[in-house]
């Protein structure tokens, strides 16, 4: 998160957050937190300014959930 979303402008935003190989990134895709472009429409999180606490918790928050609903 500190390193793929948090920052201002993140290298390769909209390209950073692989499609598979861990639950997470699929979760990420799935719940439109895998970039700032996303963030921005789906979340209204904008880009252009590091992510703070809350809206990594929020972030965080939502990636368990999608995960959590998803386990037998």
């Amino acid at each position: 998160m500190a390193q793929r979303l948090a920052p201002a402008l993140p290298l390769n935003d909209g390209k950073q957050t692989p499609m598979r190989g861990h639950p997470v990134f699929v979760a990420q895709h799935a719940t439109a937190t895998c970039c700032r472009t996303c963030l921005a429409k789906w979340h209204g999180i904008g880009a252009g300014q590091w992510l703070g606490a809350q809206e990594q918790g929020y972030i965080v928050a939502v990636i368990k959930h999608w995960l959590r609903d998803r386990q037998p």
